[in-house]
C-alpha cells in the first residue's frame, strides 16, 4: 500500500511509556498547589478516569476543574522532561528505521504537546518529522484526544495529504485512526504482550523495521 504520510503515536512506539509513579506524581503536585492531598484512587481516576470524572474529583476537592488540568499538565511535561533527560525515558533503538521511510513523517500523541516538544529536543529527531502534535494544556485539549481524530486530522491537513498510515500501540491509536478515515499499524512492543486488541488493525508489528515493508 502506498501512503502520503506515516503518522506515529509517541508512547510505547517511539519512547518507552512513561512510568505509572512519574504520572501520579504530577497529579500530587497539581493537588498540592490548592492545598489537597488526594488518595492513590484519587490519583489514579486522574490519570484513567476520563473528563467526567476529572470533573467529578474536582467538584469533590472544590477545586476549579479548568486551573487544576492546567497546572497538571504543567507538571506532568516537567517531569517528563527529567524522564527524558535522565535516562528513564528513551527512544526505542529501532527508531532509526524512520530515516529509511521515503514519506513524510508526523507525530500524534495523547501526551501533553510540551512533552512531545521536549522529545523531540532531547533526543534531537525534530528534523525528522514535518509535523507535531501532542494535546493542548487545557480541558478541550483532553476532551478531543484520541480516540477523537482531531489532532489526526489536524496533522493530515497540515502535512497536505489524503492518505496515511497510523502507528500506535492501543486500542485508542487503532480506533482514532479508524475515524479518521485511514489505516492504522499496531506495534506489540514487550509491554503490549497479552494485550488485547479490540478492534483491528491494518497490520501488527513487532518492531518500527518492519514498517519499510509496509510503505
Amino acid at each position: 500500500m502506498c501512503y502520503d504520510a506515516v503518522i506515529f503515536d509517541n508512547d510505547g512506539v517511539l519512547t518507552k511509556p512513561t512510568l505509572l509513579e512519574v504520572q501520579r506524581e504530577a497529579v500530587r503536585r497539581a493537588f498540592a498547589e490548592f492545598d489537597v492531598e488526594p488518595t492513590t484512587e484519587t490519583v489514579d481516576g486522574v490519570i484513567n478516569g476520563g473528563l467526567t470524572r476529572l470533573r467529578r474529583i474536582c467538584s469533590v476537592h472544590d477545586v476549579p476543574v479548568d486551573d487544576f488540568w492546567s497546572r497538571h499538565e504543567t507538571h506532568a511535561a516537567a517531569t517528563q522532561r527529567a524522564c527524558l533527560e535522565d535516562g528513564t525515558k528513551p527512544l526505542y533503538d529501532d527508531v532509526t528505521a524512520l530515516d529509511d521511510i521515503d514519506h513524510p513523517l508526523a507525530v500524534v500523541s495523547n501526551n501533553q504537546h510540551a512533552t512531545i516538544e521536549h522529545i523531540l529536543d532531547v533526543f534531537d529527531i525534530g528534523d525528522r518529522f514535518e509535523v507535531a502534535y501532542g494535546r493542548d494544556p487545557t480541558v478541550e485539549g483532553a476532551r478531543v484526544k484520541k480516540p477523537d481524530p482531531h489532532y489526526i486530522e489536524r496533522a493530515m491537513g497540515e502535512l497536505g495529504v489524503d492518505s496515511a498510515l497510523y502507528v500506535g500501540d492501543s486500542n485508542v491509536d487503532v480506533v482514532a485512526a479508524d475515524r479518521a478515515g485511514i489505516d492504522s499499524a499496531f506495534i506489540r512492543r514487550p509491554h503490549r504482550e497479552g494485550y488485547e486488541l479490540a478492534a483491528e488493525p491494518t497490520y501488527e508489528l513487532d518492531s518500527l523495521d518492519e514498517l519499510l515493508a509496509v510503505c
